[in-house]
């Protein structure tokens, strides 16, 4: 795999963008909806306004609004509700990201490698009168994979944990991508990890998928024809996303592979090309060079495989999720599968306390 490559010397017209820079072509060209609209079109949760919860404490900003850890204050009829939960929150006008997340992860529920999705819930600012969109998930204790990686920098996490961790997101990309849903924004931040006993004596944590706020029905109509998209996060963005903005599955096993490495590295996916300043040099980059990012030779020879197959430029040749999970990686599928039907046992019980509440 080929490291390097020339400085690009043409001036730039854009913005700078790092690995926390989102892009989203599609919202861009999107008319703001207004708060009437939003109260009318919103898919809310059963429960009523008033405080389900009090907020102990921030979790982080981001282009969506904020998402702070909450403990609930209700019993009875929402008892569905967890003991702690994420709240991510937003104003009615800025809320198209945060309801298609909602709209995904509702159809995506009961999946033990994505997030758990509780409900919506509109509520008023009592300081600034403005109306809220919250959106009710699952807290994860370990929280962002990318918080893991930071504690690891330079160094990389344990192979095995990157095994475990890559399995668990690609059975969750498998369910997403069964379901025709491409994520478009796959990366360190949007793997979350919660605590799970594998009944193997070991308490770990297990790898879950989240940030739906770009994710999109392939064969919609937003979708189309797959092309004219540039969704998601600029570093992790496939050759065929940022370069002809065509957006297909592969899209999301591209943004995995770049995952993955991070993990294995504790390094910035394309690190080695040092700060790129604007758009067209990661255009140039990813798209139109014939560059992958770098993979040390100090990782092992499965390991070394595994990201080839992910990273391959022509999405053509790249290896689906299906035959990811066929790689030598599956040797962690049957403690996995132990974790999926356990966790499905109770989200069946969850589900039955849900509907005896209707």
């Amino acid at each position: 795999m080929k490291r390097s490559m020339s400085d690009s010397t043409e001036s730039s017209r854009y913005v700078r963008y790092d690995d926390d820079d989102s892009y989203d072509s599609d919202l861009t060209h999107k008319k703001p909806k207004t708060e009437e609209d939003a109260v009318s079109s919103t898919k809310t949760s059963p429960f009523q306004e008033r405080d389900l919860w009090v907020l102990t404490r921030s979790l982080g900003k981001g282009s969506y609004g904020s998402v702070h850890l909450a403990t609930r204050t209700t019993e009875g009829e929402e008892e569905s509700l967890p003991e702690e939960m994420a709240i991510k929150t937003t104003e009615f006008s800025q809320a198209s990201r945060l309801k298609n997340e909602a709209e995904f992860l509702n159809r995506l529920e009961d999946n033990p490698y994505i997030v758990s999705y509780y409900g919506s819930v509109i509520t008023h600012d009592k300081k600034s009168k403005k109306m809220l969109y919250n959106t009710i998930l699952e807290y994860c204790h370990g929280q962002c994979l990318a918080k893991q990686i930071k504690l690891h920098k330079g160094i990389g996490l344990a192979e095995e944990d990157v095994k475990t961790y890559a399995m668990s997101i690609l059975i969750g990309l498998k369910h997403i991508h069964d379901e025709k849903i491409i994520h478009c924004d796959i990366k360190p931040k949007n793997i979350l990890l919660a605590v799970e006993n594998t009944g193997y004596h070991h308490h770990g944590f297990v790898a879950k998928i989240s940030g739906f706020g770009k994710a999109m029905e392939k064969g919609s109509s937003d979708y189309g024809d797959g092309w004219g998209h540039v969704r998601g996060t600029t570093r992790f963005m496939s050759p065929e996303l940022i370069g002809d903005r065509v957006l297909d599955y592969g899209a999301d096993v591209w943004a995995f592979g770049c995952t993955v490495l991070e993990m294995l590295t504790g390094e910035r996916v394309w690190a080695e090309h040092g700060e790129m300043c604007c758009w067209e040099e990661w255009i140039t980059l990813i798209g139109e060079s014939d560059l992958v990012p770098y993979v040390p030779d100090s990782l092992s020879e499965e390991a070394k495989d595994f990201l080839s197959k992910c990273l391959k430029k022509d999405p053509a040749r790249r290896w689906t999720v299906d035959s990811l999970m066929n790689h030598p990686f599956k040797k962690y599928l049957k403690r996995l599968e132990y974790m999926k039907k356990k966790y499905m046992k109770k989200k069946k019980k969850r589900r039955k306390r849900k509907e005896q509440l209707k």
